[in-house]
């Protein structure tokens, strides 16, 4: 492990853009940083491990995490990255999510750790206690109609046609960024960060809190994770999730998803999903280039991978059935 904590992602290939003074802030004492995920389902799957992994590096360098669960902007919906509206989940769906969840993250982050203990926050405690025209005045202000609709998200969906974007998920970055302001009021929260897709509601979060509070606070985007050739990470060969839920692939599955993993990827996929070092690594790629035949590397990454979501036992399991 590196000194620090930003070269530390950097190394592993995590960063894809950030606010200038992010390096120099994490190398500084603890901060506190959030990142944000979506209760559409009721497990996570593998392409939620790229901010998991971060925020838990972000913690053993002495950072303090915060995963809050869009308990409410989930009942929004995320536009960005999507080419058409959400379903819209009831309130019973997303609690029933959310509990399902928060053991997934258990997996990775720690909840116990005495100086700088990990949180999981679901943002519909505060979003719910919010009049629309308290909303509208206080935040909705701030933004104009020509800064929202040049942000990505928007951008693509109003560019397709005859599909365009409702006044729904068009509110998403507000709510998003009343989330920032919240968790720094709150827990002094100043870094946000997510996937590069989340870049232009990373960046309204940190020009509403300019504006109200007249304070710095920073942004970290971690690049979307495809395969070699170009394809999107995290499918399976028919085409489905793999999940970190046994119930919906099973310990075995796992296991088999990393083994499989192409040789032009699992350097990378070492470095960005697993606790191993550099120099670990380095030993794996050496032996992946002289002797690509015996998929050291690919054995290495579902061990560590599918003894890091489902234990011992069931990476003993998976291996024997293998």
């Amino acid at each position: 492990m590196t000194n620090n904590a930003f070269e530390e992602l950097r190394w592993r290939g995590l960063i894809f853009d950030n606010t200038e003074g992010v390096e120099e802030l994490l190398s500084k004492g603890n901060i506190t940083v959030y990142i944000g995920f979506d209760p559409t389902g009721d497990s996570l799957h593998i392409g939620h491990l790229v901010p998991m992994m971060s925020l838990a590096r972000l913690q053993r360098f002495g950072h303090t995490p915060i995963a809050v669960a869009g308990g409410g902007t989930g009942m929004i919906g995320d536009p960005s990255g999507k080419s058409e509206e959400r379903n819209l989940l009831t309130l019973e769906q997303i609690q029933h999510n959310l509990s399902c969840v928060k053991g997934q993250l258990a997996s990775i982050l720690d909840f116990e750790a005495k100086s700088n203990p990990a949180k999981i926050l679901n943002n519909y405690d505060w979003l719910s206690e919010l009049s629309m025209m308290a909303f509208l005045r206080d935040t909705g202000k701030y933004f104009t109609l020509n800064y929202m609709i040049s942000k990505d998200s928007v951008k693509s969906r109003l560019e397709r046609e005859g599909e365009g974007i409702s006044y729904t998920e068009f509110s998403y970055m507000l709510l998003q960024s009343y989330d920032f302001l919240h968790l720094f009021d709150t827990y002094n929260c100043v870094i946000q960060a997510g996937g590069s897709d989340q870049w232009g509601n990373i960046t309204a979060g940190i020009e509403l809190i300019r504006r109200v509070r007249g304070q710095k606070v920073h942004g970290l985007a971690y690049p979307l994770i495809t395969r070699a050739d170009g394809s999107k990470f995290g499918k399976t060969a028919s085409g489905g999730s793999t999940w970190l839920d046994p119930n919906r692939t099973s310990p075995f599955r796992f296991y088999q998803f990393w083994l499989n993993t192409e040789d032009a990827d699992v350097i990378n996929y070492l470095k960005y999903f697993t606790w191993l070092t550099r120099s670990q690594i380095n030993e794996l790629d050496d032996v992946l280039k002289e002797r690509p035949e015996k998929r050291e590397a690919q054995r290495k990454l579902a061990q560590e991978m599918t003894q890091m979501i489902h234990g011992d036992t069931a990476l003993a399991k998976a291996e024997q059935a293998s």
